[in-house]
């Protein structure tokens, strides 16, 4: 794991790439190096988890015609060994990424359908007098990359700080990032804060050539996974998630897991327990009493796979304080109230000196594990009007339906969505993309889009910034396509989710966890966020004057419509605010 930089075309001053590199020094605090040619630059920050001696980043070949620098894991990267081994190619020590130039050699582009993991890549290509830039991301975008392109070159980086200490010039904010947060919940694929700055979509390839950029359409997301003729069975899911799980859990260091009380989080620390001793999991609790509460779920959880439990605390004084970290750690705006837990669960599992962390995201997206998929399958098929089932469905991932938060527009601000394209608009083109089912319809559009944009960036930008690697078995291509071949019936039948993992988790999880109701991961921030606490303080004063007011985005009546409504006991705008506060708080 690591964080990747790099330039193409303008011949940059040194001074640059170092500070591309001191951005992301909390992502890559092992060892940092860059190599550097004409008109071309490649930086790596390196975590160390898989033979630290070796892999040392930027790879090149003897001849110093190809380099590459890598972000992730390769989780089958013996098997490729062995296939270069037959091929007469030897490739010393056991990291992960040294394969990848030796194999991109004997097989060109599609090496990377043959790669198994999670990875985001960039390749300098100088053979036969050519010279060329190449960026791919994994299948599920699970590590970002961030670029930039104009007339004179490219530039990348695995975060946007570093992107912007590339930059000859200061960025323009994108005016349409505020429409795509209110919609999104957080910024979607191929966007960013910022106008001419966008992040590799899913499986997608970015090549640069002569002052040219070409982008090659996503790969299958069930690239990498080799076709299978077996039945989508419940045992057959749970050898395929055991053999995830014990390939991606080879390196020497202990490992942690998160272990939130359900049934996701819970296979995953069974499983993880049979293959080693060393295994600790984490939770996070806030400070009261809250329905939420999930502690007596995680105790069962881990008792039962066997494992020690280290329980995290969020206190109400520290929100104040964690609140700015956690947004300058995620560096993109994400409207979760969790992922204030996540950024504390990722402190915590730093400080026990772990380096690696399994978590249970992307179970619900594969298998159907949200309430809204029932109510989605369960809805009128209309085809015409505003209340059509798929803008009720975009409702619920919005951070107020499309109607309200309209209404906190300026009216400027509203006429040029009109005349630009909403993100709404553009979220409904890609909600009905055809799909074998409704139910694939709705899994693929969070497959490929709420569960990178909301979720796996979360994941990688908080995780990283505590040197953690955030591991998702859940994500690899392989459930991926088992996901996709397994019958609707299986995932979702009327008001029964995900019935296909409950039955192959059925003996890895304790009684409690088997019968209780489904509940997110989440921050109570309802009960923090009430006048005369230390966050609705925090929040009002954010919200006094915010930018996103003067800069002519949202209306300041509205605004202050809505903290009067929650202050007053009218209405809970507690997801609304924490929301904005969010928001204004990440504005560049």
């Amino acid at each position: 794991m690591c964080r990747i930089y790099g330039y193409f075309g303008p011949d940059l001053d040194v001074t640059a790439l170092e500070a591309a590199r001191d951005a992301q020094l909390p992502g890559g605090p092992d060892r940092q190096r860059f190599a550097r040619g004409e008109f071309w630059g490649l930086g790596c920050n390196r975590l160390a988890i898989q033979d630290p001696p070796h892999g040392c980043q930027p790879f090149t070949n003897p001849e110093g015609s190809l380099y590459a620098v890598f972000n992730g894991e390769i989780y089958n990267f013996r098997a490729l060994r062995a296939e270069l081994a037959a091929h007469g190619v030897q490739v010393d020590g056991d990291s992960d990424g040294s394969v990848l130039l030796p194999y991109y050699e004997l097989h060109g582009d599609r090496f990377v359908e043959r790669i198994e993991g999670m990875y985001a890549l960039a390749l300098v290509d100088l053979r036969a007098g050519r010279r060329r830039l190449k960026l791919w991301c994994d299948p599920l975008a699970v590590k970002s990359l961030y670029y930039t392109a104009t007339d004179d070159g490219i530039a990348f980086s695995s975060e946007l700080s570093g992107l912007t200490a590339l930059a000859a010039k200061p960025f323009d904010v994108d005016p349409l990032a505020v429409d795509h947060y209110m919609n999104w919940q957080c910024l979607p694929n191929g966007s960013s804060w910022y106008a001419g700055v966008a992040a590799l979509q899913p499986g997608e390839r970015l090549d640069y050539e002569r002052g040219t950029v070409r982008l090659t359409a996503p790969l299958p997301t069930d690239a990498g996974a080799q076709p299978s003729d077996e039945p989508c069975t419940a045992p057959a899911l749970g050898a395929l998630l055991a053999g995830e799980v014990a390939r991606m859990s080879l390196q020497e260091a202990p490992v942690a897991v998160q272990v939130s009380g359900g049934l996701d989080s819970a296979v995953l620390a069974t499983l993880l327990a049979r293959r080693r001793s060393d295994v600790t999991g984490f939770h996070v609790t806030h400070e009261g009493s809250h329905d939420s509460d999930e502690e007596t779920y995680a105790r069962e959880a881990a008792a039962y796979a066997g494992i020690p439990l280290d329980v995290v605390e969020i206190r109400e004084a520290e929100l104040p304080e964690l609140i700015p970290a956690m947004v300058a750690a995620l560096g993109t705006p994400n409207a979760t109230p969790h992922a204030l837990s996540a950024y504390v669960l990722f402190r915590e599992i730093s400080r026990g000196s772990f380096r690696v962390c399994f978590v249970g995201d992307g179970a619900d997206e594969q298998f159907g594990g949200y309430r809204r998929y029932s109510t989605a399958l369960g809805a009128t098929p209309a085809t015409s009007g505003a209340d059509t089932w798929q803008s009720r469905y975009l409702d619920r991932l919005s951070l107020l339906p499309y109607a309200q938060y309209r209404r906190l527009y300026t009216a400027d601000y509203r006429a040029e969505l009109d005349a630009r394209g909403s993100s709404r608009r553009r979220a409904l083109e890609l909600l009905n993309r055809p799909a074998p089912s409704r139910l694939e319809q709705l899994l693929d559009f969070d497959r490929l889009h709420k569960l990178p944009s909301l979720n796996l960036r979360k994941l990688d930008h908080l995780s990283m910034a505590h040197a953690v690697e955030g591991r998702v078995p859940y994500c690899q291509p392989s459930v991926t396509d088992f996901a996709r071949r397994t019958p609707d019936a299986l995932k979702v039948a009327g008001q029964t989710r995900k019935q296909i993992l409950w039955e192959a988790g059925r003996e890895l999880i304790p009684r409690a966890v088997r019968e209780r109701r489904k509940q997110p991961f989440t921050f109570p921030v309802s009960a923090f966020l009430t006048p005369g606490t230390k966050l609705w303080d925090f929040v009002t004063e954010v919200l006094s004057v915010p930018r996103l007011c003067t800069s002519g985005f949202l209306d300041g009546a509205a605004v202050r419509t809505v903290l009067r409504e929650h202050a007053d006991g009218e209405r809970d705008h507690a997801r609304l605010l924490w929301g904005l506060m969010i928001l204004e708080l990440s504005l560049p």
